[in-house]
């Protein structure tokens, strides 16, 4: 999930006019006259047969017109609103299934002695989620919209989300009111918590900033810690016997994090977790909304929130997540309803174990080094007292 990028600059440029030599320079059409040809490509420069064209009036984002391009990527409109000639609309260009491609961009015209021509890319088309971190039944905003756009946001839950945008920088607001600010790259699926005061709700269960075993809800409530496990041909190299788990909690620019090393040998895994009680209590966690978690390392790594109850040989039924960590640090979220399922292993769906929590669990599969940085769940601001 890309985040923070680059703002997707859209060129404006004169499409060459007809000439009495035929001329086939791009934009160039003898079909047009005191109309408008809009040229649409993409980033390879090549034109894209099929795009819809819309023109929006800046006023109310009303569509003005709207047109379908040719095989030569050419859209043709039989005349231009006075309010797109001076400059007063949008233009919007959308191809393939799902709006795959999109562009959005102020409307400037060039006006030349026989049409008014002009040129838009279309790029891949981003979407935007924006978790609130309320109860799941609470409707934070009316609604959302992308400023200077017709895009509005649906609303899953206590999510809200535009499912195709196109790529540049937007402010998302409600009403009049700025919500946030997104520069969103071509493709990229952005998925953030924005903080409202008094209806976001979080739990930070662990940063390791104060450098022990215990996680956070241990501070309230007594539990066992984390511990490490090697299964099979693997071994464990940070943490190690020495120096146990605070040996494999470092300071870096983000401050205390946890750094585990280790090797898997041919066919072997290592596994990090922790209690979140004691024995056979658990913890109902069935208003979470998400897990995240701030990870960086060069392997694949699973997330579990795992059932109390004992199966039979230290099997328990889980909710699991699958991800794989990039050597930069990189926000996951983790979804409760989007969990990976497998009967065999004991991987259930999140509504059949949420009420009864008592572990969490890291299993890594692959590769030699796993950070973790602030693993915060949404929804819940606390935990109560575990059951016994």
């Amino acid at each position: 999930m890309k985040r923070a990028v680059e703002c997707l600059i859209l060129g404006v440029a004169l499409l060459a006019g007809c000439s009495d030599s035929g001329s086939d320079t791009a934009g160039a059409t003898s079909e047009t006259t005191n109309g408008i040809a809009v040229a649409v490509y993409d980033v390879n420069r090549d034109p894209i047969p099929q795009a819809r064209v819309t023109l929006y009036s800046k006023a109310d984002f009303a569509v003005v017109n709207s047109a379908v391009a040719n095989d030569s990527g050419l859209a043709h409109f039989d005349s231009l609103a006075e309010e797109c000639s001076s400059g007063n609309c949008f233009v919007e260009g959308i191809a393939g299934a799902d709006s795959a491609l999109m562009n959005w961009s102020e409307f400037k015209p060039t006006i030349s002695e026989t049409e008014i021509a002009t040129q838009i890319e279309l790029a891949p088309s981003a979407s935007l989620t924006l978790r609130t971190g309320a109860t799941t039944d609470e409707e934070v905003f009316e609604f959302l919209r992308l400023k200077s756009t017709p895009y509005m946001a649906s609303r899953s839950g206590s999510d809200y989300v535009f499912a195709h945008v196109p790529a540049g920088m937007f402010t998302v607001v409600a009403g009049d009111s700025a919500v946030a600010t997104f520069s969103l790259e071509a493709g990229a699926e952005a998925d953030t918590l924005v903080n409202v005061p008094g209806k976001t709700l979080e739990y930070v269960f662990e940063d390791f900033d104060d450098g022990d075993s215990l996680n956070n809800l241990a501070k309230n409530y007594r539990n066992y810690g984390w511990y490490y496990i090697a299964s099979g041909t693997a071994i464990w190299i940070k943490p190690d016997s020495v120096g146990g788990f605070g040996g494999a909690i470092v300071d870096g620019v983000r401050g205390k994090h946890l750094s585990l090393q280790f090797d898997l040998g041919d066919s072997g895994y290592v596994l990090l977790g922790t209690h979140l009680g004691l024995d056979t209590g658990y913890y109902d966690l069935g208003a979470l909304t998400a897990i995240r978690m701030k990870v960086r390392g060069d392997c694949d790594f699973s997330f579990a929130l795992e059932h109390y109850k004992d199966l039979g040989d230290n099997n328990f039924q889980k909710s699991l997540w699958h991800a794989t960590a990039d050597t930069t640090w990189k926000e996951f979220v983790f979804r409760p309803g989007k969990e990976k399922l497998n009967a065999s292993v004991y991987q259930v769906e999140w509504k059949n174990i949420a009420h009864e929590i008592g572990f969490v669990s890291i299993f890594v599969s692959s590769g030699s080094f796993l950070e973790i940085d602030e693993i915060v769940f949404e929804g819940i601001d606390s935990v109560e007292a575990p059951a016994p």
